[in-house]
This record gives structure tokens, C-alpha cells and sequence, in this order.
């Protein structure tokens, strides 16, 4: 062997010792925005936000927008790219805002684009450890208004509704694919009218799903809790597909979210917004129940059967065929009446 390619040899060597020591393939990065708060204010531009495993940085990005790190439009503002190997897939990240620990987590998913929103601790400003309106202004819903907090959420599909500083509280699924986002300054209210205290986000399983219309499939049914519950403003709804999900959705196929009226059990459309960059689709939903993110595919027309073309004074084959049939009868009767006459 001569010594360039024993040089090659040696040097492929070291990249592959390299990638092992380094944990494994290098994942697709997953790509996060949303909002960012710091005690209930919203985060001033230059903020930096930083995303680890296990105590290490695996990605960062500046808040350009006061209140914002990242866009759902990529081409408008960076968003924090998490990137680090395929085996991290699952593990926890924890995010730091200007190196204070956010409240909220998610676990490392390669190639998806997750959004969520960040908070951490700190002065609010407001000089109240409290905002309560109980005018019930702003809105058609009577009551006490609350501002829920940008509260952690430990336990995927649950969250507490607290009543003090500012900002929003986001409930998601444990896999990430759906979320619901209640803003601030919302009204939020049980069945029977009381103060909320909690909020809960499930997916249902696809045996228990209720019957969809004919010719639509339901891609993802959430469970929203506690039914009956009722927001002013509208609750956010968010659907979150992987790119394998958005794939799977039919050629030609419309998107759309509908939810489940129990009374009439049938299905009611609502309005949404489908983002095919992000893959992502909201709603806004005045009330909790069953929501299905679904999607139909327009039915084909068969193209109707060639017909035969009869013209004027032409009989038909059947009647054609019938008129052969006699005459060759008539031929051979006359026939055999002759020969019996000989």
C-alpha cells in the first residue's frame, strides 16, 4: 500500500472513531418556535434561549421579536434548531432563557418542528401578585376573568389554570401532536359556569372514535377537558403532524377539523387554518369536546359506458337477431313441405 492511500485509509478511520465517540448518526434537527415570556412580560429582543440534554447545548437562538424566539414562517426569522444524534431521540430538553431554567420541557424528536411556548421567573411589572377582573368586560361571558399563567407543564396532557401573572398556558399530548392554548385575559369557565381550575388534552383512540361522516378519515381525535367547558376568547387548538403523518394524508385530499357533538352525535366542521410549511393546523374552539383533525378526498366520476349507436330504420342486434332466426324457419319448413310433396 503506498503512503497517500494508507494517509485515506487512516484518515476514514478517525471520522468513524469520531462519529462512534460522538453517540451515533447525526439527526435531522428539531426545529422549535413560539412565545417566551419572563415573569409574565415578554421576553426583550436579544434574549437568548438555549436547548440541552443532559447538560449539554445542543442548539440556541436570539429573540428578535419582543415575546418571540423563532416564526411559523422559517424565511422570516431563525427558529432554535435542537441538533444533536439519532439516539438522543425521546430524551428530555430543557430549555434556559438568559440562562434561567424555562418551566416548560419536551422530549427530543428528529425532524419535526414543535411549537412551544417558553417562561421563566421574574419581575412581571405589574406591581400585583394578582389580576382578577370581575367586570366581565371584553367579551360576551359573565364572570370572573382570569389570566392564566404561563404554567409548567409536568405531566403531558394536563395543566393547572393559576390566577395570577400574566401570560398563557399550553397543554399538550403526550407525543406532542396536538395542544391547546388558553391566551390571556380569557374567561374560562366549567359546564356550570364556575372558574376553571384545570385543563386536560388527550388523544383518543382510533376504536373510540366516534363514526365520521362517509368518505372522511380521521387522522387525530383529542379529547379536550373538561367537556362542556367554555372560553372568551376562543381556546387555541393546535395539530402537529411528522413528516411520515403529513405524507400519509391523501393526494387531493382537504384538510379540516370538526368536533363531536354529543347531543345530535354527529360531527360539526369548524374553521381552521392549515400551515403545509410547518405542518401544522389550528382552530379556535369557544368550548371543550371531542375535536378530529380529518381530511377528505373528492370522489372520482366513472366515466359512463359507451352506448350503441342505432341509426334510423337499422334494427337493433336483439331484433335483427330475432328476424334471422324466423327467416332461416321459414326457409327450412318450406323445405321440408316440398320434399313432403314429392
Amino acid at each position: 500500500m503506498g503512503i497517500r492511500p494508507g494517509i485515506t485509509v487512516l484518515l476514514l478511520l478517525g471520522l468513524v472513531a469520531g462519529a462512534a465517540a460522538a453517540g451515533g448518526t447525526p439527526a435531522i434537527p428539531q426545529e422549535l418556535y413560539g412565545g417566551v415570556m419572563i415573569g409574565g412580560s415578554p421576553a426583550p429582543a436579544g434574549t437568548v434561549i438555549t436547548a440541552t440534554i443532559g447538560g449539554t447545548e445542543y442548539g440556541s437562538v436570539e429573540v428578535v421579536e419582543a415575546g418571540r424566539y423563532g416564526d411559523p414562517d422559517p424565511s422570516k426569522t431563525s427558529r432554535l434548531l435542537v441538533k444533536t444524534t439519532e439516539d438522543r431521540a425521546g430524551e428530555t430538553i430543557t430549555f434556559y432563557v438568559d440562562g434561567v431554567a424555562a418551566q416548560e420541557t419536551v422530549v427530543f424528536t428528529p425532524a419535526v418542528v414543535t411549537v412551544l411556548d417558553l417562561s421563566v421567573a421574574g419581575s412581571s411589572g405589574t406591581g400585583s401578585d394578582t389580576d382578577i377582573d370581575t367586570s366581565g368586560s371584553g367579551g360576551s361571558s359573565t364572570g370572573t376573568r382570569y389570566t392564566p399563567t404561563a404554567t409548567a407543564v409536568q405531566t403531558p396532557g394536563q395543566a393547572s389554570l393559576a390566577t395570577s401573572a400574566a401570560g398563557t398556558v399550553t397543554v399538550r399530548t403526550a407525543d406532542g401532536t396536538g395542544a391547546v392554548t388558553i391566551r390571556e385575559g380569557t374567561a374560562a369557565l366549567d359546564a356550570d359556569g364556575n372558574p376553571l381550575g384545570e385543563v386536560t388534552c388527550s388523544k383518543v383512540a382510533a376504536a373510540e372514535v366516534p363514526a365520521a361522516p362517509p368518505g372522511t378519515t380521521v387522522a387525530v381525535a383529542l379529547d379536550c377537558g373538561p367537556a362542556g367547558a367554555t372560553f372568551d376568547p376562543p381556546a387555541v387548538l393546535t395539530y402537529t403532524l411528522s413528516a411520515e403523518e403529513w405524507a400519509g394524508i391523501g393526494d387531493g385530499a382537504t384538510l379540516s377539523v370538526m368536533w363531536y357533538n354529543p347531543a345530535s352525535k354527529a360531527w360539526q366542521e369548524i374553521a381552521a387554518t392549515v400551515d403545509p410549511a410547518t405542518r401544522t393546523i389550528t382552530a379556535e374552539v369557544g368550548h371543550f369536546s371531542i375535536y378530529a383533525l380529518a381530511w377528505t378526498v373528492p370522489e372520482t366520476t366513472a366515466a359512463p359506458e359507451p352506448q350503441q349507436t342505432v341509426s334510423p330504420g337499422e334494427p337493433s342486434w336483439p331484433l335483427a337477431g330475432i328476424g334471422a332466426v324466423l327467416l332461416i324457419g321459414a326457409v327450412i319448413g318450406g323445405l321440408v313441405y316440398l320434399r313432403g310433396k314429392q
